[in-house]
């Protein structure tokens, strides 16, 4: 018991004293019905912490730098998510009402719409994890290209998006 109180004590201490800055966006990522796996893409993606072309030439390790989606931009998480025609339409398609859109939202954008227009808790929480399974899948079919020669068509991924979904969901209480 001394153990766990001794170190509750230090972690308290350590906490008060870290200059963490708040952030809008953890509502986004860590709400109730939130799944680990896509969560934890999602927040890296906002953090910037996904090893993408943009980052990785910054630390200075020489890569391609156009997207392997579209092959017309460079590699940036905010084009990736999703303003890239490619996973626009994946966007769109599972998210419809996106096709009213005038332009296309970036990873921030599209969180902040899911929020405000989440009327209800349960839409709203299906929406994000929606958001948070597409970037999840996108990042994985873009490393399936790179690394391992797979490469998945749109249908294919939304395909996989729904599917992971769907079994997220199916225990939900409407």
């Amino acid at each position: 018991m001394g153990f766990w109180l001794l170190l509750s004590f230090a972690l308290s201490g350590f906490i008060r004293r870290s200059t963490m800055t708040k952030v809008t966006w953890h509502k986004y990522i860590w709400h109730k019905k939130s799944a680990l796996r896509y969560s934890v893409y999602a927040w890296l993606a906002f953090r910037g912490g996904l090893k993408t072309a943009d980052v990785l030439v910054v630390r200075g390790i020489i890569v391609p730098n156009t997207y392997y989606f579209c092959h017309n931009e460079k590699e940036t998480i905010s084009h990736m998510f999703f303003e890239c025609h490619y996973t626009f339409d994946i966007a769109k398609t599972l998210l419809p009402w996106m096709q009213n859109l005038f332009m296309r939202p970036n990873i921030h954008q599209l969180y902040d719409l899911i929020w405000e227009n989440g009327s209800i808790a349960t839409n709203r929480n299906y929406y994000l994890l929606t958001a948070t399974s597409m970037v999840y899948f996108i990042w994985r079919a873009r490393n399936d290209r790179l690394f391992g020669g797979i490469i998945d068509c749109k249908a294919t991924t939304i395909a996989k998006i729904r599917r992971a979904i769907s079994i997220k969901t199916h225990g939900w209480k409407i």
